[in-house]
């Protein structure tokens, strides 16, 4: 944790990324397996990582995966699972995942439009929900910031799950982040880096250091 705060970085594609991410103290460590990312890896890339990889929670950012797939993932040794769907799939669809790697290890993150909150149907499948900027052409990514009021709204109503509030953050707006929703765990990826998939060491740092000072100024 950094002063309290939960903090996944997303979007990585080397092992050096993973290990400045490592120093800064983040928790997770995430990877998109999503062909169409720009930060895309292979399983076989990851494979070739995970044993030097710093001990820290490992999570595969897929896109609607299908049950092999999912299968295949959970085999390379993923913590948990971070799902980016349609928020009209099926019910049915959203039960497999959970029944294949169980609601405590998976993390739904609906493509929500914005006249559109979290289907209450879908809530028992999954303890962890990751609210991303809406895009019609993609799944997260973008770099845009997203609906803080949103994310405050369902981090409200439902105490009892654990939200991720993700989409544009960066050194530059974390502390207006935190004070807007109070998120206990944030997702970044974008606003750190010098280039889609490379990560930028200092601009991590200076990302830390306002996460610190924004958790200080709220206490």
């Amino acid at each position: 944790m950094i002063a309290g705060v939960r903090v996944k970085v997303c979007g990585l594609t080397s092992l050096v990324d993973a290990e400045d991410a490592d120093a800064c103290g983040v928790d997770y460590l995430g990877f998109n397996l999503y062909p169409k990312s720009p930060r895309f890896v292979t399983l076989a890339q990851y494979a070739a990582m995970r044993a030097r990889l710093p001990d820290r929670r490992k999570v595969a950012v897929c896109v609607e995966p299908s049950a092999a797939e999912l299968v295949t993932m959970t085999a390379a040794g993923f913590d948990y699972f971070q799902i980016h769907f349609r928020h009209d799939v099926p019910v049915e669809t959203v039960a497999a995942w959970a029944k294949l790697v169980g609601p405590e290890r998976l993390w739904l993150a609906p493509k929500l439009p914005p006249q559109f909150d979290v289907p209450a149907a879908l809530l028992p499948f999954a303890k962890g929900w990751l609210l991303d900027t809406f895009q019609v052409d993609g799944f997260g990514g973008s770099g845009r910031t997203s609906d803080w009021a949103k994310f405050g709204r369902h981090q409200a109503a439902y105490p009892e799950k654990f939200w991720m509030l993700s989409g544009g953050l960066s050194p530059e707006n974390i502390g207006a982040a935190l004070r807007a929703t109070q998120a206990s765990f944030v997702d970044v990826n974008s606003g750190i880096e010098s280039a889609p998939g490379v990560k930028d060491l200092e601009k991590l740092k200076r990302f830390a250091v306002q996460l610190r000072e924004a958790v200080q100024a709220l206490k």
